[in-house]
């Protein structure tokens, strides 16, 4: 016996042999049913909800039943109205005409253009899915033409509409007049000038949308593609991973996918989760997205139906930084080999097709290169994922609203010429028109003028030069800031206060602005200060400590420490200067400054180490003993003044080595000397290398 469907119920199923009138019964029972539970507070469109008692609960129900039934009661009712001249001049008036046209052409004319609009809706509602699902499986590159059309499917209708009402003016009306009243044929003609103009106004608002959804899309493309590819890597990187990994229930510091407490299963609601899954189901089967708003599906990849399926399990977790530590902190002990506490590609190459999409997944992780990943380099990976997330959706956001603002400028436009459009089919003189509407944009310059050129510039700035997005930190003269927004005329900073600035766009565009977080690899100069005593052999010591410790830390710095000496100020010290190598740009402040730090501390303590101090010497040492000398004080100024001007004996001094003074030391890597990786703009730093840093001795040549 085959088990009941979720619309069946079981006795329905056992009653199979009742003929249709019973059926029939049944569908009026549920439409009662349905009509007795309905609540007009609780429409099924925003549009179609209305308080209690303010429309009448029957038709407001039918309203809701389905697309249909609305459809059906929006249409009958008035085309019933619109044959009502037709009926009377096919068979009580036949010989009435209005303007020389029958009441019957009238009546068809009107009802094309009612139930004309009805089918074009229809049609440009149905055509996308159906082309998305045909042609946009053969020919890719036009799934986002077929999107476009999705977006703009009321301009289309509208469009198609206003060509259909016009050639059937043409046709049913004009073709069919028979009078011989002037007044008459010149109210139909300027009927078709008028729809002619309505033509041609739909149409122009259908090319003004268009182009502002090709502005917004190509603009995307080109800012967002690559960023957006990387994004959807990441995250299907992230979904293989969870979907393998393991659920750790003596850990709570992990990702679950069940309860987190074991003592509250007891109290489980079935009922409750139920609901709430259906819920988020529905929520995201039926939420329709457009052009400038598919970030979510474009990060995601896929649809997701199923709230607990890994993709909606990655996607939600990455919504949150608590979780997607959670989710680093799974994924790592997951894979994990028992008592290491570092991943290696071995560890997770089984789950990919190949080796070298396992190494490219690795590498989201493993950004020192050094072959192992530790936890915090996954949980800081995973928040990297996070906030890039979360600054696509941002960007996008505020960019698709700088896009509206555009589009109602030239909205504003458009009304202009749609006034031109019809005063022109009204057979106005143009030249009249022209040199009017010109004297009055002159006369309103000045007005108008410093508005116009701010918007213009607004509009280079941030669609040409687009010089950050959302969440970016920038450093605009001698401060840093983090975008917050982004509007067509301004910009919203948050500065180290976390106080928001309002910034003109106009002025932003006369500022030298540096972007952290599209640089690379950054770094920043360190000055300090040694005693003058210090020997060159303790620098290049000091240089030989420093890089062990650099490539210790491959993960945070590049292994480079070049020393220049800057300055000897009356030879009283040595100014030294050394650049702190980040392995990435400074876009996360505070992680900058925990490396910063840690940078420092070691640069102390190696030069602790190998007994280089500051100009007053080692802070370490015993205070000196004070001397008192009991000889006249002119006569102890006069030794010590010959003392000082006394030339001390020089081991070898020759004149020769006097005038040429040897000097070996570089306290630097050769291949900065060739390629500077600051100011390496042809990626040529990694093409260079040098085997030793050290000069070399030929044979039989002087040591």
């Amino acid at each position: 016996m085959p088990v009941p469907g979720p619309s069946e119920s079981g006795d329905f199923g056992a009653g199979r042999g009742r003929n249709g009138s019973w059926d029939l019964l049944a569908g009026m029972r549920k439409f009662e049913h349905g009509y007795e539970r309905f609540d007009s507070r609780n429409a099924s469109e925003a549009h179609l909800a209305f308080a209690d008692g303010d429309l009448a609960k029957l038709y407001n129900y039918l309203l809701n039943v389905s697309i249909v039934t609305r459809w059906f009661l929006f249409i009958v009712p008035v085309l019933a109205i619109l044959w009502i001249p037709g009926i009377l001049g096919f068979t009580k008036f036949p010989d009435t005409r209005i303007w020389g046209i029958k009441l019957l052409w009238w009546s068809i004319w009107l009802s094309l253009a009612w139930v004309g609009w009805w089918v074009g809706l229809a049609a440009f509602m149905i055509l996308p899915p159906v082309l998305r699902n045909t042609i946009g499986i053969v020919i890719v590159n036009a799934r986002k033409y077929i999107e476009w059309l999705d977006v703009l499917h009321r301009y289309a209708t509208f469009a198609s509409w206003s060509i259909l009402i016009f050639i059937g003016q043409q046709g049913l009306l004009k073709s069919r007049q028979e009078t011989d009243s002037q007044n008459a044929k010149d109210s139909i003609n300027t009927m078709g000038k008028l729809l002619f103009a309505l033509m041609l106004s739909a149409c122009v608002l259908f090319g003004e949308k268009l182009a502002i959804q090709f502005i917004a899309g190509k603009f995307h493309e080109r800012s967002y593609a690559d960023r957006i590819a990387d994004q959807k890597f990441a995250v299907r990187v992230l979904v293989t991973l969870y979907q393998h990994s393991t659920d750790i229930p003596w850990r709570s510091d992990t990702l679950r996918d069940g309860p987190a407490d074991a003592k509250r299963k007891s109290v489980f609601n079935p009922q409750k989760v139920f609901k709430k899954a259906l819920k988020g189901v529905r929520s995201a089967a039926t939420t329709t997205t457009t052009v400038l708003g598919t970030v979510a599906s474009e990060i995601a990849g896929t649809s997701v139906l199923q709230p607990n399926s890994p993709p909606a399990m990655v996607k939600t977790a990455l919504e949150s930084a608590n979780k997607s530590r959670l989710l680093a902190r799974r994924l790592f002990y997951s894979f994990a080999r028992p008592g290491a506490d570092h991943l290696q590609v071995e560890d997770i190459e089984r789950f990919f097709r190949s080796r070298d999409e396992a190494d490219a997944a690795f590498t989201i992780f493993d950004k020192d290169m050094n072959g192992d990943v530790k936890r915090e380099e996954v949980e800081m990976a995973c928040m990297e994922i996070h906030r890039e997330q979360l600054a696509l959706e941002h960007s996008m956001r505020d960019l698709d609203s700088a896009v509206g603002r555009l589009d109602n400028i030239l909205m504003s436009l458009y009304f202009i010429v749609v006034l031109l459009i019809f005063a022109v089919a009204l057979e106005a003189s143009l030249a009249t028109l022209i040199t009017s509407a010109g004297t009055l944009v002159l006369g309103l310059s000045w007005l108008i003028g410093s508005s116009l050129a701010e918007v213009l510039t607004s509009i280079i700035f941030l669609f040409i030069k687009h010089p950050y997005d959302v969440g970016d930190r920038v450093t605009i003269g001698e401060k840093t800031y983090t975008v917050k927004e982004m509007r067509l005329l301004s910009t919203i900073f948050l500065d180290s206060n976390a106080c928001q600035v309002q910034a003109p766009n106009t002025i932003m565009n006369t500022q030298l602005i540096h972007n952290i977080r599209r640089s690379p690899q950054m770094s920043e100069t360190f000055e300090f200060d040694v005693a003058y005593s210090t020997s060159f052999e303790q620098i290049e010591r000091l240089r030989e400590v420093m890089i062990a410790f650099l490539k210790n830390e491959r993960r945070d710095f590049q292994p480079i420490f070049d020393v220049y000496v800057v300055d000897m100020p009356g030879q009283e010290k040595m100014t030294l200067r050394a650049d702190i190598k980040y392995k990435s740009n400074w876009q996360q402040g505070t992680l900058k400054a925990q490396r910063r730090n840690k940078w420092i501390c070691a640069l102390k303590t190696s030069m602790d180490k190998v007994n280089i101090f500051g100009p007053d010497g080692d802070p370490k040492a015993a205070a000196g003993t004070t001397k008192y000398t009991l000889v006249p004080y002119e006569e102890f100024l006069r030794k010590e003044h010959e003392a000082a001007h006394l030339e001390p004996e020089r081991p070898g001094g020759g004149m020769q080595e006097l005038r040429i003074p040897t000097a070996t030391w570089a306290f630097a890597d050769q291949n900065s000397a060739i390629v500077d990786p600051s100011q390496d703009v042809f990626g040529e730093n990694d093409q260079v290398s040098v085997a030793s840093s050290k000069p070399v001795v030929r044979p039989g040549s002087a040591s």
